[in-house]
């Protein structure tokens, strides 16, 4: 959608009504919003069945404005909104933000306002910046500009010259509109293609004109073009007794028509001027040019090959340019061949609209939302992918604070096989460093904790985008339970001017207990980050299905999946699983059925504790080790006594040496009723066990039934317990199983493979990949 003040004659609405009918529709579908009245050019969108809208507010209309533009967003849905001018820009963008629409550009036609931003503007546009994805120029000229007086920054700047299509201008002279303008067709003839406004310095040019017409009182001077500044000109012309030479035709359709009959084009403008429309379409009709050498006229105009360059203001050189052409036709000539081919290999208008497509796309592409929005697995870069990389990129992890859970577990991994010239890490806590802090100090990365007075102290976000800022972070990543981190993280990151934000979710199947992974605020704000990161392609359907990710333009966002991964380790040996066996005080001929997890009802050990029971007539020689701690410990320890399996079962409390226990175990259970990708199921396998699960969370993506473990339904206590029998009935079944689970591990487990999904997702999204 592109919003504009109005379209009306010029260069800038020009644009609008080349570019849009010209967008690839396999690629771009569009639209135009005026905010004011429509213009004259609006019906050349209409005619190229190109929707338009006038919305004819006036500047008084400020609110119902906005209003408006919500509604049209809200009904056509763009994925981008583009738009150019003052209240285009700003009603546009403020629009954008409250429509939820991913992206946003600024198209900046100008070199320079004619006066000084004044403070609340500068306020307006700096709050608007974190919303913008890129500012879009025409010139080269333009960037000094839009970065020293605009305050834009230049990484957001894309230049895309403006272009014209060669085909509909024709080179041949053609002076038989002249009569009609009451111009002599013999006579010498000079036009200027313009709006009469000040910043075009027509009096300059008039002035320049009565120079030529005392050396050449047959010149004639066609002014071409209306506007505000007419009147005055007209009284400028008569006084400088122009009359007989100066024709004002007004605005013009025709204007290849009169360009054919031109001997040469003059621009005469002093400030703003950047890729004019005119001048190209001078140019692709053959002819030469007088210009002075403002904004990007030196980038169209090659002095002395195409035309002639004066300084602005300098009537003097201006006349001087237009009496050399006029008195040496050749040269004229020349110079006209040279500006056709000087378009047609440089600014055509299929070259600026290919130019058009892929600025879009890589604006897309720059913040956001790298569509398509649907799952996807980050393959692990290969070094060759990472050469000639020369900082790395700067990742800030923002948490509430550091629980002992598995995303904390995780991301420490993360961090330690980073590779530190590929991604700097680093840890920020909104609250306090939490009990895993030391650990990632000990491990040499940087932890901060944000100061806060109070639990709701609104100085937080502007601390944390301060440290944003400062730290130059490239890309900041929020998990899915640390609920402050998930608003203030990511507003801190678009604030910042942060490349690039990620939201991991580490939950799933919440539902069934009458809860939510993703906020239904998060969600309908996924737009704002820039990639939702998954534990498996089961994690991405349940979301879209239960939880409304996608759903909506403003809930999507690109969805990739990166499994988690441990340090694998070397497969365990008969001697480890003696020592194991030993701490754990099992009998050789004991078969020990381990569930590793919390103590919660998250993972229903009431289940697997009834599944016990009934496997127990059966397999006498069952043993059940509960590690880990929790709230329901007391509990659990009545139900085992009140089910007769408290002789058969253990209680180890929280162990810090699990990995060394697990191979004394001859399989690994786990009766969740839901679950994300749990780390205790990979160090399972790793260790050479089957594991038998619940049906729910990433499990069907980790464990594949009959191959690698079993899986059965959640809750389902009878189908657990026959499972557990068939294994301790068959123990080669149980090695062979636990053999092709830790094939599984080493394949796609490992933790380095994890931080290389990292790396190549953090590569690609903040533009550094090869």
């Amino acid at each position: 959608m592109y919003v504009v003040p109005d379209l009306g004659v010029g260069g800038a609405e020009r644009h609008v009504t080349t570019l849009l009918p010209r967008l690839d529709p396999q690629r771009f579908t569009s639209c135009a919003v005026c905010i004011g009245e429509p213009g004259a050019l609006f019906s050349d969108l209409v005619d190229s069945s190109i929707p338009a809208t006038a919305l004819r507010r006036t500047k008084r209309q400020m609110v119902r404005a906005l209003v408006d533009l919500v509604r049209e967003m809200r009904r056509f849905r763009p994925d981008i909104v583009i738009t150019r001018g003052y209240n285009a820009e700003t009603l546009g963008r403020a629009a954008a933000f409250f429509a939820r629409v991913p992206h946003v550009v600024v198209w900046v036609h100008h070199c320079g306002d004619p006066e000084p931003r004044g403070p609340l503007r500068r306020l307006i546009d700096r709050c608007l910046d974190p919303i913008t994805d890129s500012y879009f120029g025409v010139a080269e000229a333009q960037r000094a500009f839009m970065t020293d007086d605009l305050g834009y920054p230049p990484e957001k700047i894309t230049v895309v010259h403006n272009g014209v299509d060669p085909s509909l201008y024709d080179t041949t002279d053609d002076r038989s509109v002249l009569p009609e303008l009451g111009v002599p067709a013999d006579a010498p003839t000079v036009g200027i293609v313009a709006a009469l406004r000040p910043e075009k310095d027509h009096a300059c040019f008039l002035r320049a004109a009565r120079r030529v017409a005392d050396v050449r009182p047959d010149t004639r001077f066609l002014v071409i073009g209306d506007g505000p500044c007419r009147e005055d000109l007209e009284v400028i012309a008569d006084a400088a007794g122009l009359r007989a030479n100066v024709v004002f035709t007004g605005a013009r359709g025709d204007i290849p028509r009169i360009l054919r009959a031109l001997d040469l084009v003059v621009l005469s403008s002093y400030s703003i001027e950047c890729f004019p429309m005119a001048l190209l379409e001078a140019m692709a009709s053959g002819r030469p040019a007088v210009c002075t050498a403002v904004g990007g006229v030196p980038e169209m105009l090659v002095d002395g090959v195409t035309g002639r360059l004066v300084p602005a203001r300098d009537e003097r050189a201006l006349a001087d340019g237009m009496l050399e052409l006029l008195d040496d036709p050749e040269l004229a000539r020349k110079m006209g061949r040279a500006a056709r081919e000087r378009v047609e290999s440089e600014f055509t208008l299929h070259r600026s609209v290919e130019g058009a497509q892929t600025a879009l796309v890589e604006a897309a592409r720059s913040a956001g939302i790298v569509r398509p929005a649907r799952s996807g697995i980050v393959r692990p870069a290969r070094p060759t992918e990472r050469a000639d990389r020369t900082d790395p990129v700067r990742l800030t992890l923002v948490l509430d604070q550091t629980f002992v859970g598995g995303v904390e577990v995780l991301m420490l991994g993360v961090f330690r096989h980073l590779d530190p010239s590929v991604v700097r890490p680093r840890l920020v806590c909104l609250r306090e460093a939490g009990p895993l802090a030391e650990e990632y100090r000990r491990a040499g990365f940087e932890v901060e904790v944000v100061p806060r007075s109070g639990r709701y102290d609104p100085r937080r976000l502007t601390r944390l985008v301060r440290m944003l800022r400062t730290d130059r972070t490239d890309a900041v990543l929020v998990t899915h339970h640390h609920h402050a981190a998930l608003a203030l993280g990511r507003l801190a990151a678009r604030l910042a001017g942060t490349r690039t934000n990620l939201v991991a979710a580490h939950d799933m199947d919440l539902t069934s207990i009458g809860k939510r992974c993703l906020p239904r605020w998060v969600v309908s704000t996924l737009f704002l980050s820039d990639a939702l990161v998954l534990l498996g392609p089961r994690q991405g359907d349940y979301l879209r299905c239960e939880e409304g990710v996608a759903r909506r333009p403003w809930s999507r966002t690109r969805e990739v999946v990166i499994t988690n991964g441990i340090d694998i380790g070397e497969p365990p040996t008969e001697e480890d699983r003696d020592r194991a066996r030993a701490a754990l005080g099992l009998s050789p001929d004991a078969f020990a059925v381990g569930i590793v997890a919390r103590l919660s009802h998250q993972k229903a050990h009431q289940v697997l504790f009834e599944a016990v029971r009934l496997a127990a007539h059966a397999r006498p020689e069952l043993q059940l080790l509960v590690i880990g701690g929790g709230e329901r410990e007391s509990e659990l320890r009545s139900l085992a006594d009140d089910l007769g399996i408290s002789g058969r079962t253990v209680f180890t409390g929280v162990r810090r040496d699990v990995r060394a226990l697990l191979p004394g175990l001859d399989v690994s259970a786990l009766s969740s009723v839901h679950e994300g990708a749990p780390i205790t199921v990979i160090e399972a396998m790793a260790a050479g066990l089957p594991v038998v699960a619940t049906e729910c969370g990433c499990l069907p993506d980790m464990v594949t039934d009959g191959t690698d473990g079993f899986l059965v339904p959640v809750g389902d206590a009878a189908a657990l317990a026959e499972r557990l029998c068939v294994l301790a009935a068959d123990r080669s079944l149980a090695r062979r199983l636990g053999a092709n689970g830790r094939e599984r591990a080493e394949r796609e487990y490992r933790i380095s493979r994890t931080a290389r999904s990292f790396e190549a997702l953090l590569d690609e999204l903040t533009g550094r990949s090869n």
